[in-house]
């Protein structure tokens, strides 16, 4: 049911309020029938830095509306009245799936970010030289050339041209 590596905790508001965090990988809230004390040490919990599954386990047990706040805030809920365990088990697995799916978003996220970056970087590293190469070219073609050598320097800004295109596209990738 669970994996055995995962240590789970419990905590509850006084805890909270003194500023205690849970030690484990999952954490438990017993949040009785307070209602509103439970949201509270949920959003505590969570602002405290506590980034792991928590699972909050109440004495209402159809309260859409807590069910509703409780999942919005990246956790999961159960009744105490729920006659089966297996609740429990699938409240916890739940949560650590959800846990595992938003640490592979946050994976890809920063690939994504890295990505960008490497091509802001190649961007940056292109552009200066290119600047610089496709000013001379200009200059060149200012020059009184032979046909050959005008060819030439209309061929070199030619490409400076498509290069900075090739570069616009990495800067459209870099934003996003």
């Amino acid at each position: 049911m669970i994996s055995p590596h995962v240590s789970v905790t419990t905590t509850d508001s006084q805890a909270l309020s003194e500023g205690e965090l849970p030690r484990g990988d999952v954490a438990l809230i017993d949040g009785g029938t307070a209602v509103r004390g439970t949201v509270d040490s949920l959003r505590l919990l969570r602002a405290r830095g506590f980034v792991g599954p928590i699972v909050v386990v109440t004495a209402v047990p159809d309260d859409a509306s807590l069910r509703a706040t409780v999942e919005s805030l990246g956790a999961s809920s159960i009744g105490r009245d729920d006659a089966n365990v297996i609740a429990l088990g699938t409240a916890l697995t739940a949560a650590l799936d959800r846990d595992a799916a938003l640490s592979a978003d946050l994976l890809q996220a920063r690939r994504v970010f890295a990505a960008g970056q490497a091509a802001l970087s190649l961007q940056h590293g292109i552009n200066n030289p290119l600047a610089a190469l496709l000013a001379e070219a200009q200059l060149l073609q200012l020059e009184d050339l032979t046909s050959e050598q005008r060819a030439s320097a209309d061929r070199m800004v030619e490409i400076c041209r498509r290069i900075v295109i090739l570069v616009r596209r990495l800067d459209a990738l870099s934003e996003g």
